[in-house]
């Protein structure tokens, strides 16, 4: 028999707040996402507008993405845009909000992308409800569309892989994926 040893970490007040701030940021961050999307949807933007113009795939022109990463920019703390608009060499160990030049200038494009994620499951759910495959009040993902990404995901990952080991000719895998993609939901 198995006994199994349980582990007693220390249950504090201070654990006990920065879990509840944890937890209300987030429900707070997908409120706020929730209305971003919406408001961009109004505005007229898609998914694909969050793809860099110089990117395939992007409906996006210089104009537009460079206001999405102003916008984005101007929700940092003081000091952030001087600090990315430096050199390496001159930023040195200068660091904001306890993060370095190297962190705050990826967080843009980062966020775009992420951007153009929550648009792009808006715009899946959107299209399962105009399909009537999902619920007129539906705000997440189904799990059909869950498991087509999964799908989806496997094919890209075995098309990429230099080797991939299967009993089965990868050319027929890839294709039985691709058609279970087609079939669900």
């Amino acid at each position: 028999m198995t006994v199994t040893k349980h582990n007693t970490p220390n249950l504090n007040d201070e654990v006990a707040t920065d879990i509840s701030k944890y937890a209300r940021n987030r429900v707070t961050g997908d409120k706020l996402q929730h209305t971003m999307v919406a408001t961009m949807q109004r505005a007229g933007f898609i998914s694909t507008d969050c793809i860099s113009p110089k990117s395939g795939g992007s409906t996006a022109t210089q104009e537009s993405f460079d206001f999405i990463k102003a916008a984005i920019m101007s929700g940092f703390p003081k000091g952030v845009p001087e600090l990315c608009a430096m050199t390496a060499k001159a930023a040195g160990d200068k660091v904001i909000d306890g993060r370095n030049r190297s962190y705050w200038s990826k967080q843009p494009n980062s966020i775009v992308a992420a951007i153009g994620r929550a648009l792009k499951v808006k715009e899946e759910i959107d299209a399962e409800i105009a399909a009537g495959k999902a619920g007129a009040d539906t705000r997440t993902r189904t799990p059909e569309m869950m498991v087509r990404d999964a799908l989806a995901d496997c094919v890209k990952k075995i098309q990429k892989a230099e080797t991939f080991k299967t009993s089965m000719d990868l050319d027929d895998l890839v294709q039985n994926l691709n058609a279970l993609i087609k079939v669900i939901g």
